[in-house]
């Protein structure tokens, strides 16, 4: 009779919906993941899948969801980003407590599965933990610097209570994943040991997202983030106004969040025209519909673990501008894909924008090498490369 093995029973957890946001895509492709377990199980907001197991969690009833919707409208408190994601996060972690089933691995996104992962059935599995941002307290001192620097007021969406969770889970990971070779260093600065950390990039939908002829001759900049401080956006707005481009346009795909991002957007909106912001969700909407209006994807965050839309982009055949500081940023080719610079360097994104504009033919020399590039993001190699991590973990 031969030797019976045990299947390792996985399981993922985050809060996020299937296709919302930087998140909801980072869930997607770990429902891909997980398919390849075949006893497995992902526990989201909301999540499905075509042949793995998921059970949705979502944010509905209970006392967090009702204070939650009580701040949304409340007066001089709306803008407590810190209160809100705090309240989300937590009843996340809580309903989880409930639905989670045994584990011989569990692997959550970093301050969403604190508590769930002390408790049982889940305390005695070998725990990852994802991060897609950088360190926490890295995270947390950039975001406040910057906010200072720009002169926003409004509280950052890390509040000291996320710092103490996500501290506390870190000293009890088993491993903790990251998507960029820029986030671990953070991580390894901040004390956590070197062999701990694990980079996998975010694998991206190559199905959707693929070379796309450009339709007309406007020379396009598109910027696909929130209008926040960490994201960099007023950096790109000044440099395009800047550098005075003939035929050129400026378009932003997100939402501008508080006081600070809806009055940098119409300050600049009033005095340059040919800046404007659209809503549009470029996870679903067709590529020709957004990257395929591009000329050039600038992504200029002062903090970013990955930044999902630098690979979409260049998948899509557009040239990328990016900072070191977006962890996406180590998969361009500096002067063959697209060009690297530093956060806050508003002088090398006017000059790179200008280049770019000027020298149609690297533009197209650019574009055509860009899909190559990001080949090997797909969702099998994501798939295969979360794979080789747990099993590591699991021994």
């Amino acid at each position: 009779m031969g030797e019976v093995v045990a299947v390792p029973r996985i399981a993922f957890g985050a809060n996020a919906v299937l296709g919302a946001g930087g998140q909801g895509e980072f869930l997607r492709a770990m429902v891909h993941a997980l398919e390849c377990w075949e006893q497995s199980v992902v526990y989201a907001r909301s999540a499905q899948s075509s042949s793995g197991r998921c059970i949705s969690l979502p944010f509905a009833g209970g006392w967090r969801r009702r204070v939650f919707d009580a701040l949304l409208v409340m007066p001089g408190l709306r803008g407590r980003s810190d209160w809100l994601t705090s309240l989300d996060d937590e009843d996340f972690d809580a309903r989880l407590i409930d639905a989670a089933r045994p584990a011989d691995l569990f692997d959550g996104v970093m301050g969403h599965c604190v508590l769930a992962t002390k408790e049982e059935p889940l305390r005695s599995a070998r725990r990852v933990v994802t991060s897609l941002n950088t360190h926490i307290q890295h995270l947390d001192r950039v975001m406040r610097d910057e906010a200072r620097r720009v002169g926003s007021s409004a509280p950052t969406f890390v509040s000291p209570r996320m710092v103490r969770r996500v501290l506390d889970e870190l000293e009890r990971a088993s491993a903790v994943r990251v998507c960029s070779e820029a986030a671990r260093r953070t991580f390894v600065e901040h004390g956590v040991e070197a062999a701990r950390v694990h980079v996998i990039p975010i694998g991206i939908n190559l199905d959707h997202f693929r070379p796309m002829p450009k339709a007309d001759n406007v020379f396009r900049v598109l910027v696909v983030a929130s209008v926040t401080p960490r994201k960099g956006v007023h950096d790109v707005m000044a440099a395009f106004e800047r550098a005075r481009l003939s035929n050129a346009e400026m378009v932003i795909i997100g939402g501008t969040g508080d006081r600070w991002g809806k009055q940098i957007v119409a300050e600049y909106t009033q005095r340059c025209p040919a800046i404007r912001l659209e809503h549009r969700d470029v996870n679903r909407e067709p590529v020709a519909e957004h990257y395929g209006r591009a000329s050039v994807l600038v992504h200029a965050a002062v903090e970013d673990g990955f930044g999902l839309v630098i690979p979409q982009a260049l998948a899509c055949g557009r040239p990328v501008v990016a900072t070191r500081e977006s962890g996406a940023s180590e998969v361009i080719r500096d002067g063959e894909t697209g060009f690297v610079v530093a956060a806050r360097d508003v002088d090398a994104l006017v000059d790179r924008l200008r280049l770019l504009h000027a020298d149609p033919a690297l533009t197209g020399r650019m574009a055509e090498a860009a899909p190559a590039s990001v080949a090997h993001l797909s969702y099998a190699a994501h798939a295969a490369a979360v794979g080789r991590l747990y099993r590591q973990v699991l021994g």
